[in-house]
């Protein structure tokens, strides 16, 4: 409890700052819109005491997909607040909608290290063996999220919120390129947190490029990684993942835009958030 107040503080901090913005809506696509995405990298390595996976391609209704497996998503219903999707792979479906709160996932998501040690779940050895989830943010607010990611490429007022001794931040900050059509924000956290009560100790890196179309909001590419390690509990865990995935006809830039990082590619929060849980449990 004491470690979720501490965490709560900066996601506060951001959301009465995002106020404004998250209170907008504007998508710009139409019933019928349909785009094709290649999953270039999909991968996880994870160990919680003596259970461990080694995780490769990506899992879709409980199927494992190889790397380069493409899906498409077409826009089911759209509105200027909201656009529902249906997700296809080969010939299994599903669907989904992205909205106003994506901008409280993308923050969760950008802070997901600090959730880290909060996981509240069991061990499951078969959907760790499938891989982890595609990041299901498709299309976005545009200009709400081109405001949130200018405002979170200068992290160091979050860094105040986070003066706790329990964590040593090495980096955190971003960039965002906002001068082409496609625009493209980076982000980093590396830090260690350290509880001698409740037994976690545990830090690494963890990094994000995500890609938009200003015009319409789709989203053109994401590449994700996180590499993590220590304890949880008194418990030895290991989280190393990436994954990669691009619109058909379209390269992410190359990656390492903010001096003095080390570049790995990163974990999807949805995608861990949804996954993980069922796979890496608090033990007592």
């Amino acid at each position: 409890m004491k470690k979720l107040m501490k965490i709560g503080l900066p996601f506060l901090l951001v959301i009465v700052m995002l106020a404004p913005t998250m209170a907008k809506a504007d998508y710009n696509v139409a019933v019928g819109n349909s785009f094709t995405y290649d999953v270039v990298k999909a991968s996880w390595d994870l160990s919680y005491a003596t259970d461990a996976s080694a995780g490769t391609g990506f899992q879709f209704e409980e199927a494992n997909y190889p790397v380069n497996t493409q899906f498409t998503v077409a826009v089911t219903a759209a509105s200027a607040s909201a656009v529902s999707w249906d997700m296809t792979v080969g010939s299994a479906t599903d669907s989904g909608s992205n909205g106003g709160l994506d901008l409280l996932g993308m923050l969760l998501y950008m802070f997901y290290p600090l959730l880290l040690g909060e996981i509240p779940s069991v061990w499951n050895q078969t959907a760790a063996d499938l891989g982890p989830s595609i990041f299901p943010l498709f299309f976005i607010d545009a200009p709400a999220f081109s405001e949130f990611f200018y405002q979170m490429s200068n992290g160091s007022y979050v860094s105040t919120a986070l003066s706790d001794p329990e964590w040593s931040i090495t980096n955190m900050g971003g960039t965002f390129d906002n001068a082409t059509a496609i625009a493209v924000f980076e982000w980093h956290l590396d830090l260690t947190f350290t509880d001698a009560v409740s037994g976690h100790n545990y830090g690494g890196t963890y990094s994000l490029i995500f890609a938009f179309d200003k015009t319409t909001g789709v989203m053109k590419g994401y590449s994700m990684n996180i590499n993590y390690s220590g304890q949880m509990d008194f418990t030895a865990v290991s989280i190393k993942y990436e994954q990669r995935v691009e619109q058909v006809g379209y390269n992410l830039p190359g990656v390492g835009f903010i001096p003095g990082f080390e570049w790995f590619l990163v974990i999807p929060a949805f995608a861990v958030l949804i996954g993980l849980p069922i796979i890496a449990k608090r033990r007592k």
